[in-house]
């Protein structure tokens, strides 16, 4: 039968009077995700808004990349990592005369890399891998699995780590390992987020089937993954979390696969044991060093792990016992469900801040905490405290408190995560308030038109009384911008910079902008996720990327997120026209990344048109299937623009 089937959004069609939308570039994903320092590798960036691109900038060096092809919904680029580049992930945007896409992340790290190689989605098609490696692999057509043939030694163990979620990509996907015969032995999902992770020791040598399975139900282009096949160690966390500088100490790395040699990368130190998931290290930290957080790598045989953070915290550093006297830092590890308690002494109108540091530094622990009077009874509690800047939850928790008697009160600390030993390690500060502030960066990415301004915000979270006016000034504004300090004024918290491009000021001009005060500098956690979901990873960025952009004349809004078109008929996309008052041209469309064998009719709206009917057509032997990133695109007088992209269904 010819005929179509729409599912339209409940959208008013008539979209012309309201205003253009100007829509920045979006960077959805890379592939391959990542690569060993020295390495020269071409990729693809799939996303939308990408055309006329002009540049990939990184935020830090140590990578760089050439663009060698340009569409509205992907790049080519060749990718360039020095042989200097630091281990960890590197965050980029796209730039466009459209202005900066959000930032990317691409993963450097030791281990030589191996692309999938399709078809391999049957235990007869394994792929054979040589190990230890990183599958650079994707799950971007639906129904496909991966499988990877692997030869071990008996008694040999073996990390399988799949990272996607943690590069930022939405893929959520589960691991199995098969034996020859192809009976499930092992098998993990989202034990990072949506990141399954694997340990294994093998009773015998031979030949195994690793299979990474996709659990949804339908898949996208830009599901990418690295899998790690490694013996490498793992790091979960350190325990304690902090110690004070110019110590020494004895403390206990916790993870998987610690086994072996190894050395300690980051502080100075010695590796006492390795138990296989933990490690004893003896530490030693100068007493010229910064508080803050410090990372720890182990270097061991078969790899690099991962960094955990150590805290380093100049504050007194407590004995121990049930007794505290403030200022005081007590390390501990939190138990489940079993209360932590510390007594103390407050005097009538003493202010004390008592807070929490785990969640946020690597530690599973979450912790609600309380403070008891004498007789046991709760005056405050506080489970999650917004600390600007914190990472996807935030579970530690924070009290500043005015005592209004004098008396003996309890400080109490509960965890409600399952965790065993060592592996849930805390820090509670206590001492008397520290008037402070933190600068968050409001926007990583603003953009302004040329001969027009924009505002760009700066916010500072005043902590424990400031209330000081707070300076600031910026640098690194590309050509033709300009913007003069501002004063975030006492008793507020935040303020506006005042972007300025003049008249000439070139479209994708584009630069890595700091923001500072006399004493800090302005950042902003910025969470990378190519589509939506629990799957995520963070960035920490402490320059914004501001850009020039162009004024679109007008845009486009499909009014529909999915066609179906059978094979031999037809199927109407209805999209509505947005103007710039007197913009009065034709517009010319086109579609891309349409499914094999469907095509578009050529058609132009009128110079007045606020809608047009586009009509696609599915040939007999169109191959069945989902095509989830198809683009609109209407171009006129010199422009072209895409409407945020419909998924078309072959049935």
């Amino acid at each position: 039968m010819k005929g179509f089937f729409l599912f339209a959004l409940p959208i008013c069609f008539a979209l012309g009077a309201d205003p253009v939308v100007h829509r920045l570039p979006v960077a959805a994903a890379i592939y391959p995700m990542g690569s060993q320092p020295g390495a020269s590798f071409e990729a693809e960036i799939l996303g939308e808004h990408l055309d006329r691109a002009q540049a990939v900038l990184f935020h830090q060096p140590g990578a760089a990349a050439e663009i060698l092809g340009v569409e509205p919904t992907r790049l080519r680029v060749r990718v360039n990592v020095t042989k200097s580049a630091a281990f960890g992930q590197h965050a980029f945007h796209v730039v466009t005369p459209r202005g900066a896409s959000g930032p990317l992340l691409l993963r450097v790290s030791d281990q030589p890399r191996v692309a999938e190689v399709e078809p391999n989605s049957t235990a007869g098609q394994a792929q054979p891998v040589p190990i230890p490696a990183t599958v650079m692999g994707r799950l971007n057509v639906d129904g496909d699995f991966d499988f990877y043939k692997i030869r071990v030694e008996k008694g040999s163990r073996w990390i399988f780590d799949l990272r996607s979620s943690r590069n930022g990509n939405s893929l959520d996907a589960a691991l199995f390992l098969l034996n020859a015969q192809g009976a499930k032995i092992d098998y993990n999902e989202e034990r990072f987020i949506w990141d399954p992770f694997l340990v294994h020791q093998f009773a015998e040598g031979g030949e195994y089937i690793l299979v990474v399975q996709p659990t949804h139900v339908r898949l996208d282009p830009s599901f990418a993954y690295e899998l790690d096949l490694r013996q490498a160690p793992h790091l979960d966390t350190v325990s304690p979390l902090v110690i004070p500088p110019g110590v020494e100490q004895e403390v206990t790395l916790i993870g998987e696969g610690l086994h072996g040699e190894a050395r300690l990368e980051g502080a100075e130190g010695t590796i006492l044991s390795m138990d296989g998931d933990s490690a004893r290290a003896r530490l030693r930290v100068p007493a010229s060093t910064p508080n803050g957080p410090v990372q720890l790598t182990l270097l061991s045989p078969g790899g690099r792990s991962n960094p955990v953070e150590l805290l380093v915290d100049s504050t007194p550093r407590h004995p121990g016992g049930e007794r505290i006297s403030p200022p005081a830092s007590i390390t501990g590890v939190a138990k489940y469900r079993q209360p932590d308690r510390y007594r103390f002494t407050a005097q009538a109108g003493q202010k004390l801040v008592f807070e929490v540091r785990g969640q946020r530094f690597g530690s599973p622990v979450d912790l609600t905490m309380r403070l008891l009077d004498a007789a046991g009874k709760q005056i405050v509690l506080n489970d999650d405290f917004t600390f600007v800047g914190g990472k996807f939850y935030q579970k530690d928790p924070r009290i500043l408190h005015t005592f209004k008697e004098a008396g003996e009160y309890t400080v109490e600390l509960r965890n409600i995560v399952q965790v065993n030993g060592e592996r849930a390690p805390y820090q509670l500060l206590v001492h008397p308030p520290r008037p402070s502030y933190t600068l968050q960066l409001a926007n990583e990415r603003p953009h302004v038109n040329p001969g027009s301004e924009a505002k760009w915000t700066i916010s500072a979270q005043r902590l424990d009384g400031h209330d000081e006016p707070i300076p600031l000034s910026l640098s690194g504004l590309p050509a033709g911008v300009t913007a003069e300090p501002v004063i975030i004024p006492t008793g507020k918290s935040e303020a506006a910079f005042l972007l300025r491009a003049a008249a000439t000021a070139k479209p994708g001009a584009a630069g890595f902008v700091t923001v500072k005060s006399p004493s800090q500098q302005a950042w902003r956690s910025v969470r990378v996720n190519s589509g939506g979901g629990e799957g995520a990873a963070f960035v920490r960025v402490d320059q914004a990327l501001v850009s020039v952009s162009e004024k679109p004349s007008f845009s486009l809004e499909a009014q529909a997120t999915n066609v179906n078109v059978p094979r031999g008929g037809s199927a109407m996309i209805p999209v509505a026209i947005r103007r710039e008052k007197g913009f009065a041209t034709p517009i010319a469309f086109a579609a891309e990344n349409l499914p094999a064998g469907v095509k578009l009719e050529a058609v132009s709206a009128p110079a007045d048109a606020e809608r047009v009917q586009l009509k696609i057509t599915a040939a007999a032997d169109a191959a069945l299937g989902r095509a989830p990133r198809v683009a609109i695109l209407g171009a006129a007088a010199g422009e072209s623009h895409e409407a945020p992209k419909i998924t078309v269904q072959v049935d």
